[in-house]
């Protein structure tokens, strides 16, 4: 596999400096908002940056054509928050030597004093992210270093431990806000920094609790792949906790955290929505799609469809068709 490697020099205002060109510029309201288009010769898709008062939120869209190496990144007193929405990369400090992946739907948040490494991107996987830089005048401006000990906690040197947070449900939304908003000039600027500093009282809160650990989520996420993956098996919380060693308590807790419904209510979702696509797409018999979404009663699950889409399996399937 080629790797392409970018060298970015100390000067660089952005890590992808190299491999973009500017498509628009703009300052309205004391916020500059850039958008770029990926170079030809390296990829497709684009980032936008937004930046004001000691605050930029870089939105990045894009896919390369080949293995991409970006080497000599350099963020200089200022607090990194990464939240990858899509894609994967991996990523090397060196003193203290550090080499983390970063994979879809995960959140990695750091003070940098000094950085010198690279950041490695997979050929031909889209990338969905969103950076948050943040100066140490903000972060004093606002006092967040009196509501939490940024400076200790974030610490490059405990990049490892502030690494792979799986986003919850809150942090999720607030992620696809900033991703889908429109606004330009003042409210664009105000909307932003409200959002950052809700996503960082977010952390915050999540820290102090002590429960929302990348572990703990993890455990909480690899439960739903375990519901959506098998919905032939109605699972008791009881059995979910037992697979994933996480008492029943903190288990349903942190998945309605997480998600914002119950285990019961997601497990319903889910039945419901396989048992839909196999209305419509398939003629398989109800008794048999019954069986498929976890009912060994065909009168059972007709009973629960109706209830979830007030309407019967068979009047469902004949409407579709």
């Amino acid at each position: 596999m080629k790797t392409i490697n970018i060298e970015v020099g100390l000067n660089n205002e952005h890590v992808l400096d190299d491999i973009l060109e500017l498509k628009y510029s703009s300052e309205h309201c004391g916020l500059t908002t850039k958008s770029f288009n990926i170079k030809k010769e390296f990829g497709d898709g684009e980032v936008t940056c937004w930046s004001f008062d000691g605050l930029m939120v870089r939105r990045r869209e894009l896919r390369f054509h080949n293995k991409m190496k970006i080497s000599g990144f350099n963020e200089i007193d200022s607090l990194l928050f990464s939240i990858l929405v899509k894609g994967e990369k991996k990523i090397y400090v060196s003193g203290p030597r550090i080499e983390l992946i970063q994979e879809e739907m995960e959140s990695c948040i750091s003070f940098i004093n000094k950085s010198n490494g690279h950041i490695s991107f997979p050929k031909g996987k889209f990338i969905k992210e969103i950076i948050i830089k943040i100066s140490d005048d903000f972060i004093k401006r606002h006092q967040l270093d009196i509501s939490f000990p940024i400076y200790k906690n974030y610490s490059i040197e405990n990049l490892k431990d502030n690494f792979s947070n799986q986003l919850d449900y809150k942090t999720e939304q607030i992620v696809n806000e900033i991703l889908n908003d429109n606004k330009k000039g003042l409210f664009k600027r105000l909307f932003l920094e409200a959002k950052v500093l809700e996503l960082l009282m977010l952390q915050f809160e999540n820290e102090k609790k002590g429960i929302n650990t990348s572990t703990t989520l993890k455990k909480v996420y690899l439960v739903k792949d375990l519901i959506s993956n098998n919905l032939d098996i109605q699972y008791s919380v009881y059995e979910l906790s037992r697979k994933i060693y996480l008492n029943e308590f903190l288990l349903k807790k942190e998945f309605k955290n997480c998600f914002g419904i119950t285990i019961f209510e997601f497990a319903i979702q889910e039945r419901m929505k396989e048992a839909r696509k196999l209305l419509s797409n398939s003629t398989k018999p109800i008794y048999e799609i019954a069986e498929l979404v976890g009912y060994k009663n065909p009168t059972h699950f007709s009973a629960a469809f109706k209830k979830h889409e007030k309407i019967t399996p068979k009047k469902f399937r004949m409407q579709e068709q």
